[in-house]
């Protein structure tokens, strides 16, 4: 089997607006790759970015690495990988797993995987061997700063009876008093069987994070997420021995080498990594399968990408919950959506990767 063809297109989605300690986001900007082998198969892969951004990546790939991949094997990923490392005609060397390079080696890795599961006619998780076919949920569409202290309770209270055992919460607000008002109010009003995770979006400086940690650790925090800049591994290694709240991140991250140097520098309880902010569902595994080794539990960073992250986490022995945000559902050709506070993988097909024609039909002729 060899790759026919390669062809890229760069949708922008709306979606409901909200806001977070750093940015507001009214729209998805999707980049979707279509890999076609000779006997028909079709592999896709994709990345994202909020609002706009995704055009560069689609001109670095269609102009200087779409050629590389025709007619390679599309089982022979590694091969794969090293052809597209070794293309430098614009200055990025991929061994540094940062940047462009990473929305392009990350798309081109899950579409190889796609065409795998759809020529051994299996599911991602089943090829990869899962211990189980549902996930447990937890949603953050309901925790965003631009959100009143009203509509955060009552979308709180709302989520436990859908059956959700876990939601996140915003965090860092200009003022500290309206983040820790935000958490008590919600946490009076959904009781204490629920957990509560609460993200930063890396606002915070070193001092605020300690001082703030201490007085939300009253409201029994099930982890505080992306509290500090993700470059400063000394930072949260000191938050870590002055809290008793876990210490989440990873979506920031780009490379193994950096979740490396994180867990063995005793500066993170909880990995978050997300299969397109490194090089696709191969460096994805092998970073699960390191914090495994250091006996830390995974639970990906996932605001569009359900269809593959649960099967991911289905996949890994120290995979646990999956988050959700109600985006890109009608973009999907296997969407899956929370029943009772849980992802049903039988739904899925091949890596959850492909994209609706009629959502690329729709999408593609909107303003970038």
């Amino acid at each position: 089997m060899k790759i026919k063809s390669a062809e890229t297109y760069l949708l922008n989605i709306p979606v409901s607006e909200i806001k977070d300690s750093q940015y507001t986001v009214d729209s998805i900007n999707l980049l979707v790759l279509k890999l076609t082998t000779d006997n028909g198969i079709e592999g896709y892969g994709f990345n994202w970015n909020t609002s706009y951004g995704m055009d560069i990546p689609q001109l670095m790939f269609d102009k200087y690495l779409k050629n590389v991949l025709v007619n390679e094997d599309p089982f022979m990923r590694l091969k794969i990988h090293n052809k597209l490392s070794s293309v430098n005609n614009f200055g990025w060397d991929p061994r540094l797993g940062s940047g462009v390079e990473i929305y392009i080696f990350s798309m081109v890795d899950m579409a190889l995987w796609d065409i795998f599961c759809k020529y051994s006619d299996l599911p991602l998780y089943k090829v990869l061997g899962s211990k189980t076919d549902k996930v447990e949920a937890y949603n953050t569409h309901g925790g965003w700063l631009s959100w009143s202290v009203h509509k955060l309770t009552e979308n709180a209270i709302e989520l436990k009876k859908q059956g959700y055992k876990s939601i996140k919460i915003k965090v860092g607000s200009e003022n500290n008093d309206d983040d820790y008002y935000r958490i008590k109010s919600v946490r009076e009003a959904i009781g204490n069987d629920i957990r509560i995770m609460i993200d930063a979006n890396t606002k915070w400086d070193l001092e605020t994070a300690i001082k703030m940690s201490k007085r939300l650790s009253e409201f029994d925090i099930y982890w505080l997420e992306e509290p500090l800049n993700p470059l400063d591994i000394r930072s949260h290694s000191i938050l870590r021995e002055k809290t008793d709240i876990p210490i989440a991140l990873g979506e920031s991250l780009t490379n193994k080498y950096q979740f490396r140097d994180y867990i063995i520098n005793k500066a993170v309880d909880i990995i978050q990594v997300d299969s397109t902010k490194v090089k696709g569902i191969t460096e994805w595994l092998n970073i699960a399968n390191l914090a495994d080794d250091f006996g830390i539990n995974v639970y990906p960073h996932t605001n569009i990408q359900q269809p593959l992250h649960t099967q991911l986490v289905a996949s890994i022995k120290n995979g646990m919950m999956v988050e959700h945000v109600p985006w890109l559902l009608d973009v999907w050709k296997y969407p899956v959506e929370p029943e009772n506070g849980f992802f049903y993988l039988n739904k899925i097909r091949g890596a959850g990767t492909e994209v609706r024609d009629d959502a690329i039909e729709k999408y593609i002729n909107s303003k970038q």
